[in-house]
């Protein structure tokens, strides 16, 4: 008598309530029917909306069914109550592992969805995004419910454009990268959806700079794309050569496109050269030129690579870093050029800027070892691997990390020296000075081997 007195209670007050707005236009009548229809669609939507704000969605559902299948356009709330009172049920079953009840009640979660685009098709994008998260929510391992997330997801995007919300943009790369471990997808396909996703967060990063979720599900998919072993060089490469053509002075797809191919393995390639390049045009700078150096040292375009080393040289305002600098030009001055003393000067420079280094005293005991047929006389020839061998004392003493190198070299050019009848020839004995003249212009002691 209770339930029945409650029901009738609420039924009297939402017919005076129709009655009342009727007349002011504030509700269309349509929506609930006409005459009797009318008066039960009211009755029945009360009625779930009652048990509704209470919570109890066991006596809600019956007559929320009523409204579902009789009133469709009542309200919009029957749509969004109904989807949450079903994934109520569905988390239970969950829970009590009924797998059968939880199948078929997302199957009802769906229709509601697909009715809801019936009768409210602008919430069309919308309700898309909703399909496709319930589904990665309650169906994450099911390859064919994944590929209608899959396309839920993108439908929802193509309709919300930039608008589109944070839930849908990492249901699709979720969904995407899902798909591409099940050969379901190509890794263009990949990196194509991985731009899209980057372009719409690009676009509302833009008008919410400080949004630290947007950041963060940024930085989450691409860590996600950066591991899944889609993002090929081929693939990269179509995807950012458009962009690179379209935009050469663009600073921000400069960097994006240097980030993914350097770090995706993809550094021998002429885009990410070319961009490289740009971007230090653009933004020049020391560590920018060396790295552009390194890659035409690869290519063994080694006059390009001086030119680089040479901007990182005059750039450059870390004492070590430019003493680095100075001994690999010097390294490249005297292997490929073969100008001994332009690749004395880079040593001397590099021990000038850091005389704690052991390199360039390295790179200079190379130099001296590689002067063939060296001053006026058989003895003068073998004298430079007596500079050569110093040099490489010297790496050592200043850095011990050098000692297993430069020992390996000092045995090796030891054996050239001299033996003690040349040195007596030219009227020399084993510990008397000797002066090497010309560009090497140094002092030594003479030994033998």
């Amino acid at each position: 008598m209770k339930t029945a007195k409650f029901s009738l209670t609420i039924v009297i007050l939402a017919l005076a309530v129709f009655a009342g707005h009727s007349q002011k236009g504030f509700v269309d009548g349509s929506k609930y029917g006409h005459g009797e229809d009318s008066v039960q669609c009211i009755r029945n939507y009360s009625l779930y909306s009652e048990y509704y704000k209470q919570k109890n969605y066991e006596d809600a559902l019956p007559y929320w069914r009523l409204v579902f299948n009789d009133c469709p356009k009542a309200s919009k709330n029957i749509y969004q109550h109904g989807a949450n009172m079903y994934k109520f049920y569905i988390i239970h079953a969950s829970k009590i592992n009924n797998m059968e009840l939880k199948h078929a009640l997302i199957d009802t979660l769906m229709q509601v969805y697909d009715q809801r685009i019936k009768w409210y098709p602008k919430d069309k994008g919308r309700v898309l995004g909703y399909k496709a998260a319930d589904i990665l929510r309650f169906k994450k391992n099911d390859l064919v419910c994944m590929k209608k997330a899959y396309v839920f997801s993108g439908e929802s995007m193509d309709i919300r454009k930039n608008s589109t919300p944070k839930s849908v943009i990492n249901t699709y790369m979720y969904t995407t990268l899902f798909l591409f471990d099940n050969n379901d997808l190509t890794d263009s396909e990949v990196v194509e959806n991985y731009a899209r996703t980057q372009a719409i967060l690009d676009a509302q990063l833009a008008k919410s700079p400080d949004d630290e979720e947007l950041e963060n599900l940024k930085a989450s998919i691409s860590s996600n794309f950066a591991n899944s072993g889609a993002a090929s060089c081929e693939a990269l490469i179509k995807l950012f050569a458009p962009q690179f053509k379209e935009s050469p002075g663009d600073v921000d797809v400069l960097k994006r496109i240097s980030y993914w191919l350097y770090n995706t393995g993809c550094r021998e390639s002429n885009l990410y050269l070319n961009a490289t390049i740009a971007l230090n045009n653009l933004e020049p700078s020391a560590t920018l030129a060396y790295h552009i150096a390194q890659l035409y040292v690869k290519q063994k375009n080694y006059q390009a690579a001086v030119k680089f080393y040479k901007q990182a040289i005059d750039q450059e305002t870390e004492s070590a870093a430019r003493s680095k600098y100075l001994v690999e030009i010097g390294y490249i001055i005297q292997s490929e050029y073969g100008d001994l003393p332009q690749a004395k000067s880079y040593a001397l420079k590099a021990i000038k800027a850091d005389p704690g280094s052991g390199k360039p005293y390295l790179l200079l005991g190379n130099i001296y070892a590689g002067a063939k047929n060296y001053g006026p006389d058989d003895l003068s020839h073998k004298a430079v691997f007596w500079v050569s061998v110093d040099q490489y004392i010297k790496a050592k003493q200043k850095d011990p990390a050098l000692i297993s190198l430069a020992n390996d070299r000092i045995k090796a050019y030891s054996q050239y020296f001299p033996d003690t009848e040349m040195v007596f020839f030219f009227g020399f004995n084993v510990g008397d000075r000797y002066t090497l003249n010309g560009w090497i212009n140094e002092s030594t002691i003479v030994r033998t081997k």
